[in-house]
């Protein structure tokens, strides 16, 4: 099960030396090809999946909401990273070696982490903000939580650790085999800071919110006043509901792999994972730029309605014909509370 990287690591080499950044992948090519090939796929899904959203966001206003906000940055960056990490992973993956050299190297490592720090950190912000709504006990902003990850992004380029080839030599991350103090401490720190103490705000956050809503159902089942009416706490189960899968999706796209690198890192290159196991765990990490909007979108009755019939936001009357059926949107908006855009779809058969 272990594997001894000192087999494939040259440690004579210098990092200066270009030789060092274009040597072929020391494990089976044929293999590697075939991630190669899935990342370009996922490479082209990211950009349509991302870019429409964006898109959407951008156009309608409406979907402009406090809790949508958080989940449009990310799908900004994810736009971003699927544009550039993605390809050139892939690209190198298929040729069997790393076609970008030391500078292509860092920016790649850069993208991927920054993508997967904002990504964890604006989903603890979609359920903050969740929850300072329904119950109020504390509030976030999206602008600190992308400071923040730029921040652990950038140290390793600042000396603390560094971005360097995997065992693949085909991909780009944080140099986890190096024994030095101070690249193992920057590992355990970034292990609990980036995926411990969000998973556990993630967890906490949203279970709190949920017992929430249901005490305020509970309340208006048994005719007792609450801050918000029943068609808004049934809203906010909803909007709760969308937060939870994303974030899921999170969580079951970078669990392997920030296992695998922790296990890895601290086991030391001697008795490491095997480098083909961390680069799909790796690779499987990056496509959670695909499935992240996939599971947003599927989740979010706000934007299936205005995805699926947005020539009806463009109607003055905000109605349109989708066969033998007149679909008319209703939008409801509250300045109270950050309440988010309600639509309700009503919807009335007609004689062709």
């Amino acid at each position: 099960m272990w594997f001894n990287y000192s087999s494939i690591l040259d440690f004579n080499l210098s990092r200066d030396d270009p030789l060092f950044w274009s040597r072929p992948t020391p494990v089976d090519c044929n293999m590697i090809r075939i991630v190669g090939i899935f990342l370009c796929v996922a490479t082209l899904i990211g950009i349509v999946l991302n870019g429409t959203l964006l898109y959407s966001f951008v156009r309608y206003q409406a979907l402009r909401s406090p809790s949508n906000i958080f989940v449009m940055f990310i799908v900004v960056i994810g736009l971003f990273s699927s544009c550039t990490m993605l390809p050139m992973t892939g690209t190198s993956s298929i040729y069997c070696r790393w076609l970008y050299q030391r500078s292509g190297c860092q920016l790649s490592a850069i993208i991927a982490y920054f993508y997967g720090c904002s990504s964890s950190y604006l989903l603890c912000g979609a359920s903050l903000s969740r929850c300072y709504i329904i119950v109020r006990p504390f509030q976030a902003k999206n602008i600190t939580v992308i400071l923040i990850a730029f921040i652990w992004t950038m140290l390793p380029v600042m000396g603390w650790n560094e971005y360097t080839m995997e065992g693949t030599r085909t991909s780009c991350c944080i140099n986890w085999y190096d024994r030095r103090i101070s690249y193992v401490t920057f590992i355990g720190f970034l292990f609990i800071v980036v995926y411990c103490i969000p998973l556990i705000i993630l967890i906490t956050t949203n279970t709190m919110t949920w017992f929430g809503l249901q005490q305020m159902h509970r309340k208006t089942i048994n005719g007792f006043q609450t801050i918000f009416p029943r068609r808004r706490i049934e809203m906010e189960r909803r909007i709760l509901k969308m937060i939870v899968i994303t974030t899921i999706g999170f969580i079951f796209t970078w669990t392997p792999y920030a296992i695998a690198f922790f296990i890895s890192a601290f086991q030391g290159k001697d008795y490491a994972l095997p480098p083909m196991t961390i680069f799909v765990c790796a690779c499987f990490a990056k496509t959670s730029i695909i499935w992240i909007p996939i599971l947003y979108a599927h989740t979010s009755t706000q934007f299936q309605l205005r995805f699926v019939i947005q020539d009806s936001l463009d109607e003055p009357i905000g109605s349109t014909r989708v066969g033998a059926t007149l679909l008319t949107n209703v939008s409801m908006f509250s300045r109270k509370n950050n309440e988010i855009p309600m639509n309700t779809t009503i919807s009335k058969k007609i004689h062709a």
